[in-house]
């Protein structure tokens, strides 16, 4: 799957509720102005949330290996031992 950019996501975004908006008939003025904002600060929105992602990224990283490790240490029954409710 490839990656999209920024600007092709935001695009694809805005193009989605434009269409959602006029399929369901909505009397809203939509000039061109309105959107071209609505594209740019969904840009704006797409970048910021990506700078956020790489901030807590290294501290999600460290609790999956914690859990990893958690995980490793506790045993678990063999296969072949099976459970009686008797």
């Amino acid at each position: 799957m490839e990656e999209i950019s920024d600007e092709e996501m935001a695009y694809r975004l805005v193009e989605l509720y434009v269409r959602e908006v006029s399929q369901r008939g909505e009397r809203r003025q939509m000039g061109l102005d309105t959107i071209i904002n609505a594209y740019y600060y969904t840009l704006l929105r797409l970048k910021r949330k990506k700078k956020e992602l790489e901030v807590i990224e290294p501290s999600i990283k460290e609790e999956e290996e914690k859990i990893e490790e958690g995980v490793e240490k506790i045993e678990f029954p063999e296969s072949s031992e099976k459970f009686s409710f008797e």
